[in-house]
């Protein structure tokens, strides 16, 4: 049923990011309300409600954003009136997704200051809108950037570091007694893998006091050893709020006088990445070796150490930890004494210091991959350019009269979809790509690692044996009957 003007229900929309926006396109609220009503009234239209946010059109979970959306999905409006476009939103994909689900419903979306009436338009409308919200983060990102480069000091001084003057100069520096602090950090962390708590209490006992000279905190300690102002890098970015949109930070390498080196920095972040894989302290405190490594090869649960009995003696072994909670979890006895079940995986493991050994492995799992995807990107790329090339030819159509605009929009509709489903499965045989070559770095790297842990293991105690061959082995699945299998971590 087509509907007269008199019928037709409209929802105004009105935003702004702050109470006092104003200037060049950023109008007031009351300026905005004031033209939707005119709108409605010119119209003969029924005007039902103005909705109203203060938040950023980065931002797709602004409540009355989301009530008008409801609302119209509902099918209690039929035109939802902003001002201007970029009030709608500056996320161009949600806007031209979500007015093209509008209208799929009959709903209209209708700006009383801008013509959007026809796709195109509408299209570089969302692209501007979009577009000067990133030009305004990029003005932002390059300011701070340069004054970064050219020597400012921006932002408080990190643990570890002090402002100093030299001559007509102020330069960052290490503080002495901090950084010999975040030396300690480092060493307690990765080579006798203690957790945030454990460091707090040493550092607190052998004299390292925190800034402000209270007492450590593990929260204090976290934030200190994950800023890559310790491997010298300064990072400037705001901290992301849910719904906001993805933003890389500005980073500048060489901004501070590192105190750890880009080696120590990775062994640290592998190490605490590690432990947050496990229940806090439980697994790093355990006696046994293989205490969040050996997993059932039955149900996949953790084959946990503990004292069992047997004809009057006691001896330290593996159990699955599910199994022992009920049978219904895991259907397997899957026991195993420690002392055997640790050599049968050390020994497996040692098969994994031959590179030769292991590249062939590797080849056996994934004959002729590389080059097969590659051929399929480049496919793909072909196919975009295509596409491009195209809307190219059919703009320029557009434009000398020889294609009208419904043309165009039924043309650019369907090249849209085609271009979608190109760009997604571009993006899946990326990711395979990406995650063979990192199988390929894995190859390499691993009987180092190996190697480097069978030469060390006898002389370690089993806590920094244990975070060592966490380093190389994310798991060891172990079956009933004494299989084992390995899963490297990358």
């Amino acid at each position: 049923m087509v509907l007269g003007a008199a019928m037709k229900r409209v929802g105004g929309y009105c935003r702004v990011s702050t109470e006092r926006q104003a200037g060049e396109r950023h109008v007031s609220l009351e300026t905005q309300q004031a033209r939707i009503l005119s709108f409605c009234q010119a119209r003969g239209y029924t005007h039902v409600e103005t909705f109203t946010d203060v938040f950023s059109g980065r931002r797709d979970d602004r409540p009355e954003y989301r009530r008008v959306l409801a609302m119209a999905e509902r099918d209690e409006l039929d035109v939802i009136a902003v001002q201007f476009l970029d009030r709608f939103g500056r996320n161009p994909r949600e806007i031209l997704s979500r007015i093209w689900a509008l209208q799929e419903r009959g709903v209209e979306v209708v700006c009383t200051d801008e013509d959007i009436k026809e796709e195109f338009v509408l299209l570089v409308r969302a692209g501007l809108a979009g577009a000067e919200s990133k030009r305004n983060s990029e003005r932002v990102r390059a300011t701070m950037r340069s004054a970064a480069m050219k020597g400012s000091k921006i932002g408080k001084a990190p643990y570890g570091y002090r402002r100093a003057r030299r001559r007509d100069e102020v330069v960052w520096e290490q503080e002495p007694r901090q950084a010999t602090a975040v030396r300690e950090m480092y060493r307690l962390a990765v080579e006798e893998n203690l957790g945030y708590k454990a460091i707090a209490e040493w550092l607190q006992a052998n004299g390292h006091p925190t800034r402000a000279g209270r007492p450590w905190a593990s929260f204090t300690l976290q934030r200190i050893l994950r800023n890559e102002a310790l491997v010298g890098t300064m990072v400037y970015g705001r901290v992301l709020k849910a719904g906001d949109a993805p933003e890389e930070p500005v980073r500048i390498p060489g901004y501070y006088p590192a105190i750890l080196s880009d080696s120590e920095w990775a062994q640290l972040q592998e190490r605490l990445s590690i432990r947050r894989e496990h229940s806090r302290g439980r697994v790093h405190h355990s006696v046994y070796l293989l205490s969040g490594v050996a997993r059932c090869g039955h149900c996949g649960g953790p084959m946990v150490g503990v004292t069992a009995k047997k004809r009057g003696r006691t001896y330290p072994a593996y159990y699955c930890s599910r199994h022992t909670k009920s049978s219904a979890l895991c259907d397997f006895y899957n026991h195993h004494v420690a002392h055997r079940l640790e050599a049968a995986i050390l020994e497996h493991l040692g098969q994994f210091s031959d590179p030769e050994r292991v590249r062939a492995l590797m080849d056996a799992c994934l004959p002729g991959e590389t080059n097969v995807l590659e051929e399929q990107i480049g496919e793909v790329e072909k196919q975009l350019t295509e596409m491009d090339e195209d809307l190219v030819r059919n703009l320029d159509l557009l434009k000398r009269g020889l294609l009208d605009e419904h043309d165009f929009s039924v043309a650019n509709t369907a090249r849209r979809d085609e271009r979608a489903a190109a760009e997604n499965r571009r993006a899946d045989l990326e990711r395979r790509r990406a995650e063979q070559r990192a199988r390929s770095e894995l190859a390499e790297a691993v009987p180092v690692k190996v190697r480097s842990f069978i030469e060390d293991f006898g002389a370690l105690e089993t806590r920094k044996a244990k975070a060592s061959l966490q380093g190389i082995l994310k798991a060891a699945y172990v079956y009933r009957d004494g299989r084992v299998e390995l899963e490297f971590r990358r």
